[in-house]
């Protein structure tokens, strides 16, 4: 004989209500009611508002930290940015209830003066929570935020973004077709220049010049750029060369000087 075992999980049984627990929050809550009332219609008498409307400021600060809280953790709300606008703003109108309470207690016992900045502040409360609660009740109508693959709200407006566009798939580029046969142009040859003459180990200036009148002997002119090119010599080098053998040798010199001195003579009386 088998036996067969339920894999399903037993029911947890139903919480009790503890009665006692909602009348101590219920006490509570009702005494924190009128005390803060009480405070803050005192605070609007403080700071000048008329008698007969000085109860509209207890119940405007009551009856926002009363809507925060219920857009903040109802269930009812779908969208998550207006769920977080609606717990921050819960938060500030508790905070703003306790300093308006602390600010009269303070009033009542002499330790602040009733100044104008006191005046305006308390002053600007009805408008100020009006606007933030039609901000609230537009974010709260937006339909809820579609969830991204972090897990992030797609956008902080609550507005749906759009899909992303899906990125189209490019063809691949076709290959290059191969050049055809002796279209490719050969390469240019570069022209050969002529060796410079290397100057054989020995040679001095005297050498040098000597081959440079050998060069004006036979009609041609010893120039410096010939010495460059031909005997690889340095340009300083080749224009003192090319000066020496243009210049005229003493032996050279000395009949000219003769025949010149012989016809001062016979031109004489």
């Amino acid at each position: 004989m088998t036996t067969h075992t339920n894999d399903t999980p037993a029911e947890s049984p139903p919480v009790r209500r503890d009665w006692l627990l909602y009348a101590g929050m219920g006490t509570v809550g009702a005494a924190a009611a009128a005390s803060s009332y009480a405070a803050l219609q005192d605070l609007a008498v403080r700071t000048g508002w008329w008698i007969q409307l000085s109860w509209l400021l207890p119940l405007t600060v009551d009856a926002y930290a009363m809507t925060a809280v219920r857009v903040w953790l109802g269930k009812s709300t779908r969208n998550d940015h207006a769920r977080a606008w609606a717990k921050a703003n819960a938060i500030g109108a508790i905070v703003l209830s306790v300093a308006g309470n602390a600010v009269d207690h303070a009033i009542a016992a002499r330790v602040i003066p009733v100044g104008w900045p006191l005046i305006v502040a308390v002053s600007a409360v009805p408008p100020i929570v009006l606007g933030l609660l039609v901000h609230m009740a537009h974010l709260r109508t937006l339909p809820p935020m579609p969830q991204t693959g972090g897990g992030s709200p797609a956008t902080h407006s609550g507005q749906q973004s759009p899909p992303p566009a899906e990125e189209a798939s490019l063809p691949p580029a076709p290959p290059k077709p191969p050049a055809a046969p002796g279209t490719r142009q050969p390469r240019r040859r570069a022209k050969s220049t002529p060796k410079r003459q290397e100057l054989p180990p020995g040679k001095t200036d005297q050498e040098l010049i000597d081959a440079a009148r050998q060069r004006m002997a036979a009609g041609q002119e010893p120039s410096a750029t010939w010495l460059i090119k031909t005997y690889g010599v340095g340009t300083s080098r080749a224009a003192r060369i090319r000066d020496a053998a243009l210049q005229r040798t003493p032996a050279a010199a000395e009949p000219v000087l003769a025949l010149s001195g012989a016809a001062e003579l016979e031109s004489t009386p």
